[in-house]
């Protein structure tokens, strides 16, 4: 709808969607490593303790 709107070709759409996919899945696997980090620290600080 919003390619429609805006009068892009199929081939814009379709690099738009790449391209949103790629930017999605990338901003999702830094946070997940993150998140990741933090439990890996947070384990660590544990044993540490023990």
């Amino acid at each position: 709808m919003f390619a429609i709107a805006l009068g892009m070709t199929k081939l814009e759409t379709l690099t738009v969607a790449i391209s949103s996919i790629i930017f999605i899945g990338a901003f999702s696997w830094v946070s997940i490593k993150g998140d990741l980090r933090k439990i890996a620290e947070e384990l660590i600080q544990e044993n540490e303790r023990d």
